[in-house]
């Protein structure tokens, strides 16, 4: 979670979401196989992985939504709600390599007495390519209440 609460008065157009950067290992890949009772070997099996022709064990898709989802739950704060997420994986995620989430806000407006932020999201490796593209709208408390 945030250790501050996010408000609709400091959320601007073209505002950076700050960056969450997440490593997936070998053992969070298998248990979120497990978990979600995948069976894809290219999830854990690294030896069944490169004979397929991947250069290394494959992050899941999934799991790079769940990263997105994190990036702006942490942001919004605890009076903030996700409202809508989209994403859709463009490239390959690897085991053991760094995914920066991170975004832009796209549009702000006051929806039902709380402020509306849309924004774009996506997952980049360290490299600067972009590997998961995304669409989200929050909903965060107004500072001063509207008349």
């Amino acid at each position: 979670m945030a250790t501050t609460q996010l408000y609709f008065e400091d959320v601007t157009v073209g505002m950076a979401v700050p960056p969450l950067t997440k490593t997936p290992s070998n053992t969070l890949l298998f248990l979120y196989s497990a978990i979600t009772w995948n069976p894809q070997r290219i999830h854990f099996d690294k030896d069944y992985t490169l004979s397929e022709g991947y250069r290394e064990i494959v992050v899941h898709g999934p799991l790079r939504g769940a990263f997105l989802s994190q990036l702006l739950t942490h942001w919004i704060g605890e009076a903030g709600v996700l409202k809508k997420l989209s994403y859709a994986n463009r490239d390959i995620a690897y085991v053991n390599e760094p995914l920066i989430c991170t975004g832009t806000v796209t549009r702000t407006w006051v929806e039902n007495g709380k402020g509306a932020v849309e924004c774009e999201i996506w997952a980049e490796n360290a490299q600067g390519t972009r590997l998961t593209l995304g669409q989200a709208t929050v909903l965060i408390p107004l500072k001063y209440q509207q008349s």
